[in-house]
């Protein structure tokens, strides 16, 4: 929890080591949840154990392992669900309370938080990086030691080398990066560190990044399909 006035809250779930986020404003004790997937009770079950009310889903992009559970959420609480645009035009995605939203809206949590969507793709088209004070919530754009796979139907290894060239060049360099994975030796770094020790992040040219990126990988290929979860 680096600021006063709110909390970002870190927790495991799913086959595929996804992070959840809890992130919200401790006066009130509202908060987002950001990427639901895999277990709606847990996910319930664990804001119920912090002392804090979901009143939002934040999306950092549409695949099922980061949205595969907002619709039931959407069952349990009326809470609204947002998303990019460019994600929502893309992928079809729809449930019940979807907002739309353009990159730089800002979203307000309670009576501290201000979390602005910030345009990342890559990844997929419209994928978004939720920045927060002095932290900012990836998704699938940059991981610890890592980045988000652009071989999937949508994702593009040039647009991904432009957007961490953006993304590392306009925050800070002391921001808390929170991954949407636990693919690294830890699991929340700076960007500073990424920086340092990265290797998608040392390259001087677009096209030793999309060689690096693309190696082994069939550009277009579709998603795996979900993996049988209780």
């Amino acid at each position: 929890m680096p600021e006063e006035g709110i909390f970002v809250h870190q927790f495991e779930l799913g086959p595929w080591e996804n992070f959840i986020y809890l992130i919200g404003d401790r006066a009130t004790r509202t908060c987002a949840v950001v990427d639901p997937a895999w277990d709606a009770d847990v996910i319930l079950a664990e804001a119920e154990r912090l002392e804090v009310d979901i009143r939002h889903v934040l999306c950092t992009h549409s695949h099922f392992d980061h949205v595969n559970r907002v619709d039931a959420l959407l069952e349990k609480k009326d809470i609204l669900v947002h998303m990019l645009g460019e994600e929502i035009d893309f992928s079809g995605f729809r449930c019940e309370n979807l907002e739309r939203h353009r990159p730089g809206d800002v979203l307000r949590i309670g009576e501290h938080l201000d979390i602005t969507m910030m345009h990342t793709p890559g990844h997929t088209p419209g994928s978004t990086t939720y920045r927060i004070r002095d932290a900012i919530v990836t998704g699938d754009t940059l991981f610890v030691q890592g980045c988000g796979r652009c071989d999937f139907i949508g994702g593009d290894p040039e647009v991904m080398y432009q957007t961490l060239k953006r993304l590392t060049e306009s925050v800070p360099r002391g921001t808390r990066m929170y991954p949407g994975h636990n693919y690294g030796p830890v699991t929340v770094s700076t960007l500073d560190e990424e920086l340092r020790g990265n290797p998608y992040l040392q390259h001087q040219t677009v096209r030793d990044f999309v060689a690096h990126r693309m190696e082994g990988k069939t550009p277009g290929t579709k998603l795996p399909p979900p993996p049988k979860w209780p």
